[in-house]
């Protein structure tokens, strides 16, 4: 080796050092740089009607950068990834609740209250830039195989044929109600993508693979309510009611059903509907229908995000009487019925999941008002 060799091999921590240094400065300085035109440009954009939109989309991108900024400069530090993904949110959201205390204390001006929202949307925004430039946002877990997809599919269409799929009136239903159900629950979807990116910084959908309509194997989302990589080792399990792989936002995120609300999307799509039977992943499926070929019976209609499996049964039924009740909804779909079931399953998460004592079943004088279905209900 050359004394030139050693004599740069010697220097290389130095050099390395002061380039730590000469990025986390300019890094810095852009971070600052940042605040300043978010402070003194954004913000009275955003209290001038004309400029308000203007305004909103400056402070979302600013607030976007300073947490990818301030990720960069706490990337030079000995803080884990997840812990500096959450301090670089946690620093841009905490700026502007600073520079609210700051104008209320001492200037008596106020930030108007959507101002704070658009300015945390910036800063969640800059938080799945983060995640999206090193994975997906969507956790895409055990996918089935080619293979299997073609198979299930095939089982389908020689038992089925061409299924029946969803009338107009129900589909217009479907759309219109998803479309609405969307813009209403926009502010929610900001809210629970916040915590669960800030428990646990990654992904904040699940990717379930799952068998719609004549088999066809389709992508339902959820929002994550579980660890990443949670069936790594174990592939598709069904979830315990006491499950250690659940995040603490998941176990209210399930408990509200709140964590279906991305399949809005699925039913905006056409790839499901509002009642309908429960979608089932498609290697689970595979195996039932080696042991069950008139399982692919309970896919002649679009899965739904409720169904009557659900409300009049609860989530452990076995296989077969999963089919016994969607063969039930089958032969008395429509939409007055459907209608009905939707409310009950609205009752069943929002009032009675919550009683104490509950056993997981609704009064069978819910279930039998419907004197079409009274004699089959049991």
């Amino acid at each position: 080796m050359s004394k030139q060799q050693v004599r740069y091999s010697g220097s290389e921590p130095c050099h390395i050092c002061w380039q730590a240094v000469g990025s986390i400065a300019s890094l810095g300085g852009l971070f600052l740089l940042l605040l300043v035109i978010a402070w003194l440009y954004a913000g009275r954009m955003l209290v001038s009607k004309p400029f308000f939109l203007t305004g909103a989309i400056v402070v979302i991108v600013l607030h976007a950068m300073l947490v990818v900024a301030g990720e960069r400069v706490l990337g030079y530090t000995r803080i884990s990834p997840p812990w500096r993904y959450r301090l670089a949110l946690l620093i841009s959201a905490g700026i502007v609740v600073a520079h609210w205390l700051f104008l209320l204390l001492f200037s008596n001006q106020w930030i108007p209250w959507l101002w704070i929202v658009i300015a945390f949307a910036g800063a969640l925004a800059g938080g799945l830039m983060i995640t999206w430039s090193r994975e997906p946002l969507w956790e895409d877990n055990s996918p089935p195989s080619a293979l299997i997809q073609a198979e299930v599919q095939k089982r389908h269409f020689d038992f089925l044929g061409v299924p029946i799929g969803s009338s107009a009136t129900k589909r217009i239903f479907d759309f219109g109600l998803a479309l609405v159900g969307l813009i209403l629950s926009a502010p929610i979807w900001l809210l629970i993508v916040f915590l669960v990116w800030l428990e646990e910084p990654g992904p904040v959908l699940f990717v379930k693979n799952s068998v719609g309509l004549g088999g066809v194997n389709f992508h339902q989302f959820k929002f994550r309510t579980m660890v990443r990589g949670a069936e790594k080792s174990t592939g598709p399990v069904l979830a315990s009611e006491v499950d250690g792989r659940v995040l603490l936002i998941g176990r209210l995120l399930r408990k509200t059903a709140l964590d279906e609300l991305p399949q809005l999307l699925n039913i905006l799509m056409g790839e499901m509907s509002f009642v309908g039977p429960r979608p089932q992943r498609t290697v689970l499926v595979y195996s039932y229908l080696q042991d069950i070929p008139e399982y692919a019976e309970r896919h002649r209609v679009l899965p739904g995000l409720s169904g009557l499996a659900q409300v009049a049964g609860d989530y452990y039924l076995t296989p077969m009487q999963k089919l016994r009740f969607d063969r039930l909804y089958i032969r008395h779909t429509r939409l007055g019925f459907d209608l009905k079931l939707l409310s009950l399953a609205f009752l069943i998460t929002f009032w009675y999941r919550w009683q104490k004592g509950w056993d997981g079943r609704l009064p069978r004088r819910l279930l039998h008002s419907s004197r079409r279905v009274k004699d089959r209900w049991s």
